[in-house]
């Protein structure tokens, strides 16, 4: 009895090891990295982990053609059908063979340890799953106006989430840090186990360490949604420093590396379609080559680093960000020397209040969208456009003039074909396009 007892406990521990190999495999082939890449490796500043050339053929067999994940998953397939024997192979001699299971095993343990399984698919399936997150259902509908396709998203289940506004309509940012008489910041700690990611910090030569936080976006309308959030609280009235754009395009490298399209999005001051005051910006994932507006500002043939998008009926101003090469990362840590994505990023932070004439010094109020080609910013006046026929509100952010507008209602989504997006838009800035 005790024997026959050990047999079907490993041979259940055998199944579920080879299920999660399988599993991993496919999340493996998604999210593709080398788990040991650090060993040998150089530290960028900014920038991560430079693997080492010598591991350059798990690079090759694991980052460029999921080859390690492919076999993995063969070898994890094989095991399940010899433990839960297919009816062609019950009571061969291939199922009785013992050495032949310890061999499998070996080089299926020995393979999924070298790819690194990425939490965050999982992660938000699983906050979902526990009721922390919301996923409110939506369809997208396609409205071309301006030589643009923009996309208009109708949630009807977001009439539900409670949004405090002052008597003229615009929205009020729950208060953080030092404000007893409000309600807790969301975004402090202690954070929520099935909505926290992980800590990420970066060091500057200029700028000294700057901590943040990644957590996953309660109420969200798309899958994947997260955050990146200043640990000490900071407002967000404030700008975007150097620090945070590097660290926000980091982060989206590492998603292009995954095979991952992300943008961010920071949403500024009280007019901007902000709702937390804890400064935070926000990713989502695409299943395009980019927003809308990203589309225009590819076709912009300027060798100009700044330029507006003409074609657009509201004052925008787009950087055109260095092209990705193995020169704008630097290749080892200089603490010292600031690196040349660390500097590019903070002579754009000066140019909001200082070098746009549209965005008032006093309190700016702007949306920023980010890419890894360009850098989208363009200054508010008001923050919601109010139908006239039902003189309902619409809480126009960042996505908006990405190209992405966001309709509660039917009767919203159907005015924006009524009064035309370019309307919408073009009372929600302060000067025009020159």
């Amino acid at each position: 009895m005790g024997k026959l007892i050990w047999h079907d406990l490993s041979r259940y521990i055998s199944i579920t090891a080879s299920v999660y190999a399988v599993w991993a495999s496919f999340w493996g082939m998604l999210f593709r990295k080398f788990f040991w890449d650090f060993i040998g490796g150089i530290l960028r500043n900014p920038g991560g982990i430079q693997p080492s050339p010598k591991v350059q053929i798990f690079i090759t067999l694991i980052v460029k053609f999921p080859v390690v994940q492919s076999v993995a998953m063969l070898l994890g397939f094989m095991m399940i059908a010899l433990e839960y024997p297919l009816p062609m192979l019950k009571g061969s001699a291939v199922h009785r063979s013992l050495p032949l299971r310890v061999v499998l095993l070996t080089f299926q343990s020995f393979l999924t340890v070298l790819f690194y399984q990425v939490a965050l698919p999982e992660k938000f399936k699983t906050a979902q799953e526990s009721g922390e997150l919301l996923l409110f259902p939506s369809e997208v509908h396609e409205i071309e106006d301006t030589g643009v396709e923009f996309e208009v998203r109708l949630c009807v289940a977001l009439q539900n989430k409670p949004v405090e506004r002052t008597s003229e309509g615009e929205v009020v940012l729950s208060k953080g840090a030092n404000n007893t008489a409000v309600k807790k910041d969301p975004f402090a700690p202690p954070y929520v186990p099935q909505l926290y990611v992980g800590d990420l910090s970066l060091e500057d030569a200029d700028y000294g360490k700057t901590d943040y936080v990644v957590l996953l976006n309660k109420f969200s309308v798309v899958p994947h949604h997260f955050l990146l959030v200043t640990k000490e609280f900071r407002p967000q009235t404030s700008p975007l420093l150097p620090q945070d754009l590097v660290q926000t395009y980091l982060l989206l490298l590492a998603a292009r590396q995954a095979n991952k399209r992300y943008i961010a999005f920071y949403n500024c001051g009280t007019n901007s379609g902000a709702s937390q005051s804890h400064k935070h910006v926000q990713f989502i994932e695409l299943e395009n080559d980019g927003p809308p507006v990203e589309r225009l500002a590819r076709r912009a043939t300027l060798e100009v680093a700044a330029f507006a998008i003409s074609t657009l009926p509201y004052a925008n101003h787009v950087f055109r960000l260095p092209a990705l090469s193995a020169n704008y990362l630097p290749k080892r840590a200089e603490p010292d020397s600031p690196s040349p994505l660390s500097c590019h990023f903070s002579t754009l932070s000066y140019r909001p209040c200082a070098m746009i004439p549209t965005i008032p010094p006093d309190s700016p109020s702007y949306n920023v969208v980010l890419t890894l080609e360009h850098m989208h910013m363009i200054p508010r006046r008001r923050e919601a456009y109010k139908i006239e026929e039902t003189q309902e509100l619409i809480s126009v952010n960042s996505l908006g003039f990405a190209g992405m507008l966001l309709a509660k209602t039917k009767d919203s989504a159907r005015s924006f074909r009524g009064v035309g997006l370019e309307s919408v838009h073009e009372l929600q800035v302060a000067g025009t396009c020159s």
